[in-house]
């Protein structure tokens, strides 16, 4: 089901899949980070921290936010990730 908000453009799968590399890497590395003596093969999935309400509003859908690849070109900007020349700026 498509998301209600209507995003200005769609981002492109090769966007959409390097976010979705580096928030994996991101993920793994701070668990390592934070439970350094931790068994690193399980992934550990905090939940009910405060910044639940952004993905999952209280009174709406999460259906009715916009997406994660809708962010994933402003993020990966952000952090300092450089894209190829033939990538979207």
């Amino acid at each position: 089901m498509a998301s209600k908000i209507a995003h200005s453009q769609e981002p492109d799968r090769d966007t959409s899949h390097a976010y979705l590399e580096w928030l994996t890497m991101e993920a793994r590395l701070l668990q390592e980070e934070l439970f350094p003596a931790a068994d690193h093969s399980r992934q550990l999935a905090p939940c009910n921290t405060f910044s639940k309400g952004f993905h999952f509003p209280v009174g709406r859908s999460w259906r009715e936010v916009p997406p994660p690849s809708s962010r994933a070109e402003a993020v990966l900007r952000t952090v300092g990730v450089e894209f190829p020349n033939h990538q979207a700026a």
